[in-house]
């Protein structure tokens, strides 16, 4: 029987609370592979070695470890949550994208709240943007600019397939599409919540954003030129509504991460930061006035 000893205490206290510190796919998988340590010192098959220390690649994490067979001692490195296969395994995400699609159009509305009313909205026949930003509570001194409002919220719906525009003549004919009238007709706000983290992250930019910041080493971080850099095209990176529309991305992210609990990495850190660590500094980050 071997013994497992942590590299320092702030990683085994993560393992004295599994439920607390990792998503609820991490604690199903992980404890087989604990207990494989505990007996063998050592995992078959999805074991291998990097650097005289040893490596499981399971399926919702990584694990590093150096073993001891002479002192029956396991010594726990570290560990890192495989936050997208978390997410395929939880939502339907189709990863399918050709990475010669243009982005044509990064919305610039992150209001996730205001994003299930606008929807809502819509499946009700209010198509017009004026209307539209009118009931979203925008207000402004000229007509143009609640208008603007609601043609921000149609973009986002449009850019997530939650509706499609056609033009036709002078007018847009808005529709509801499938997915948009599953989010209306909801029974409840958890299941709407669920379907427009799904309907995001179908959203190319988001998908791939979220495999920077969560599978890969190094130091990616969520931040404004971060996101610029990796997705948008380069004549548009010092456009005037980059800044702006690089945080629409970043607070769906954010926003995704906190709702689901499954972690992201950010700010330069070795390790991915579980939610509670993760929004410490940001307890404000629910509140519409804040996205």
């Amino acid at each position: 029987m071997f013994q497992i000893k942590f590299l320092d205490q702030g990683l085994q206290n993560k393992f004295l609370d599994l439920e607390t510190n990792f998503p609820p796919e991490v604690c199903q998988e992980l404890p087989q592979f604990l207990e494989s340590l505990r007996q063998y010192g050592q995992v078959s098959k999805v074991d291998f070695h990097k650097d005289f220390s040893n490596k499981i690649s399971a399926h919702t994490f990584e694990l590093d470890y150096v073993a001891y067979p002479n002192r029956q001692l396991v010594v726990i490195v570290n560990i890192q949550v495989k936050s997208q296969n978390i997410f395929k395994d939880r939502f339907s995400v189709q990863d399918s994208w050709n990475d010669k699609d243009v982005i044509d159009c990064i919305p610039q509305y992150d209001k996730p709240s205001k994003i299930i009313r606008a929807v809502e909205l819509t499946s009700q026949g209010i198509t017009d943007s004026y209307q539209l930003g009118l009931e979203l509570g925008h207000k402004g001194k000229q007509k143009r600019y609640i208008t603007r409002h609601g043609q921000y919220a149609q973009s986002a719906l449009e850019q997530l397939k939650l509706i499609r525009r056609e033009k036709q003549g002078r007018k847009t004919k808005v529709e509801i599409t499938e997915k948009g009238n599953l989010i209306a007709k909801a029974p409840d706000e958890d299941t709407k919540k669920r379907l427009l983290i799904e309907a995001m992250l179908n959203y190319r930019p988001i998908w791939l954003i979220i495999g920077e910041v969560t599978d890969t080493e190094g130091d990616k971080e969520l931040c404004d030129e971060f996101i610029k850099k990796l997705v948008f095209p380069l004549e548009d990176q010092e456009a005037d509504t980059s800044n702006r529309r690089a945080q629409t991305l970043k607070n769906w992210i954010k926003w995704i991460a906190k709702y689901s609990g499954i972690p992201i990495r950010i700010k330069n850190e070795p390790l991915q930061l579980t939610i509670p660590l993760l929004f410490a500094e940001h307890t404000e980050l629910d509140s519409d006035e804040n996205l």
